[in-house]
């Protein structure tokens, strides 16, 4: 009960804060859409869209829920894209290779867990053995995350997030040995050109996308793209909580929301993807309570756990059978 308040206390005052951000922003943001025609509104809106809804109406062995669990493991990327060398700043981004991501191996491999881990290119060159642990159990994914975790909407145009996309393709394929499957975007951000070079690149499956907490097949501009969308959810991620800007400091109540999410999935006999952080998640607090909703998760009855290209390979062949 205790807690429960301190949880919808901690609540509120975030609320109160976005809520003051919010209308600050808005007061003094341009309006530019109050001028566009209701054409320039469906275009807007139409380069990336829900189709089919690919929930199944079981899982593999009968499971209730497909449960995947990912991490976008950025370390210094983030920083070096900005021209930030500061030592201090790149040491506490370092700690996602050098503490952070041993730890959530460790607890995976206690559970014989699969997880999908989306990395840079240049996070990858810098730490060889951060991605020779990752692959090391065999269960494990290594996801596309960008080049140096550039901001798609801010590039200069297609041209030149094609070519980072490619440098972190060729990369990620020569290091792993095998051609990444799965797209997320570095800041969760599409540009006009993104899901064109993924359709373009022939990925499996991307994971960068929120329109629903179900998988789905992404159109764009009224057509089927093929491609599997496994949405993800600021929710369900810890950058918001326990970030630098983060209002809930505690990862126990943070768990108790992932937990709760997990129930709603399993009711709902669809999908829960969770994304983390090492560089955040991977300190001794919040490990503690991964350990403990990884253990409950693994012993709830009918839970299929699996990495992203298992459940997109598995939805694409599913929806083949039942058209």
């Amino acid at each position: 009960m205790r807690s429960g308040r301190l949880f919808a206390l901690l609540l509120l005052i975030g609320l109160g804060v976005y809520q003051t951000l919010s209308s600050a922003q808005e007061q003094n943001a341009p309006q530019p859409g109050t001028k566009w025609t209701d054409d320039q509104i469906r275009r807007a809106v139409a380069l990336a869209r829900v189709g089919r809804k690919l929930t199944p109406k079981s899982w593999p062995g009968n499971a209730r829920v497909a449960v995947c669990l990912s991490f976008d493991d950025d370390t210094e990327a983030p920083l070096l894209r900005d021209g930030n060398t500061s030592p201090t700043a790149l040491s506490a981004a370092d700690f996602g290779a050098e503490t952070g991501t041993g730890r959530i191996l460790e607890i995976l491999d206690r559970y014989e867990t699969p997880a999908t881990f989306f990395v840079t290119g240049v996070d990858a060159m810098l730490h060889p053995a951060m991605l020779a642990a990752i692959l090391k159990s065999g269960r494990n994914e290594i996801g596309v995350h960008g080049w140096i975790h550039e901001y798609p909407p801010a590039l200069s145009g297609e041209a030149e997030e094609e070519r980072l996309l490619d440098k972190a393709i060729t990369y990620l394929t020569q290091v792993t040995g095998k051609r990444p499957a799965g797209y997320r975007a570095p800041s969760w951000a599409f540009s006009p050109y993104t899901l064109d070079l993924i359709k373009k690149k022939r990925f499996l499956y991307d994971s960068s996308l929120q329109a629903m907490d179900e998988p789905y097949e992404i159109v764009s501009r009224g057509e089927n793209t093929g491609i599997v969308e496994l949405a993800i959810d600021w929710t369900l991620t810890e950058t918001p909580y326990l970030g630098a800007e983060g209002h809930m400091p505690s990862p126990e109540l943070l768990y108790q929301l992932y937990r709760e999410e997990f129930d709603g999935a399993y009711e709902e006999h669809t999908l829960f993807v969770l994304t983390l952080h090492p560089y955040l998640s991977g300190h001794r607090a919040p490990m503690h309570h991964f350990n403990e909703l990884l253990s409950y998760m693994k012993f709830k009855p009918g839970v299929w756990f699996a990495t992203g290209s298992q459940i997109a390979e598995f939805l694409i062949n599913n929806a083949r059978s039942n058209p």
